[in-house]
């Protein structure tokens, strides 16, 4: 039942895009904890001091910001779109294996991978935090962090996924969803800009139906009444404009759902051709 997940990770693994975004999430990990460790401003060390029991949050939320979503887009983005360029998609479907089977595995596999690496990217927190800052505390908080980065990594993963289906080209459908991504997260910032300056809070709402508010929030949202809050606000690349965590869940939801759906569609309805050059 497994072998096309197993397939996947190979596949997805054997890229130099993938490698190259993997070592430098895991580089930007290690060095943001020695940064912290070895800060020679004795002022700062003073100021981080009364944080050091919360420091697994910084490596926990740190990925969250953008680094887990370009890692999604690299993942989902070849996921179908390099089987149509290969022409390997045509030869599994001659053997005994519906369209279904095949596209949920293949899903399945990529957003494990997707998992797995950020999964990883916690425990090099815990590890770091622990050996060079001391006992942790509220890592009880730790489990609702972590499902809450991998629940709103699904809107970027899935319309990365949806965009290399429908198009059928790996490069093009990286390029198109990082835009979307950069896109989104430089029209709140703006929107959010313009509701400061000009005191109109229907601005920040706009901005909140944007696919990277629910993307990039939920997780800071959920833990922004934490005993660590001002922790989370200072990872937050987007401060938060609203704390409507039932808003953000359906946000998350809408995006991944609609991708996810036109993606089930097109894969089903749409011929298979050999191969895509």
């Amino acid at each position: 039942m497994f072998e096309i997940i197993l397939y996947e990770w190979k596949r997805a693994i054997s890229r130099k895009k993938f490698i190259v975004l993997l070592i430098v999430s895991l580089f930007f990990e290690i060095a943001v904890y020695l940064a912290v460790y070895f800060v020679p401003s004795q002022r700062v060390r003073v100021l981080l001091t009364p944080f050091y029991p919360y420091m697994w949050v910084l490596g926990t939320l740190l990925p969250q910001s953008l680094l887990l979503h370009f890692l999604a887009i690299s993942i989902a983005s070849g996921s179908m779109s390099e089987e149509y360029e290969q022409g390997t998609i045509d030869f599994f479907l001659t053997k005994a294996i519906t369209r279904e089977r095949f596209l949920a595995e293949k899903w399945l596999g990529s957003f494990s991978l997707l998992a797995l690496v950020y999964i990883i990217m916690v425990v090099l927190s815990l590890v770091f935090s622990y050996g060079l800052f001391g006992l942790q505390q509220d890592i009880y908080l730790l489990p609702e962090a972590v499902l809450s980065v991998l629940f709103s990594s699904l809107v970027f993963f899935n319309i990365a996924f949806m965009i290399g289906e429908l198009l059928r080209r790996s490069s093009l459908s990286f390029i198109i969803s990082s835009s979307i991504l950069i896109g989104s997260v430089l029209v709140s910032v703006v929107l959010s800009f313009i509701s400061f300056i000009t005191h109109s809070p229907q601005y920040e709402e706009i901005s909140e139906y944007l696919p990277s508010w629910g993307a990039t929030q939920l997780p800071f949202i959920l833990l922004s009444n934490a005993p660590f809050s001002i922790l989370v606000n200072a990872l937050d690349l987007m401060p938060i404009t609203s704390n409507n965590v039932l808003m953000a869940i359906l946000s998350v939801l809408a995006y991944s759902l609609i991708s996810a759906i036109l993606s089930v569609i097109s894969f089903l309805k749409r011929d298979i051709p050999k191969k895509v050059s």
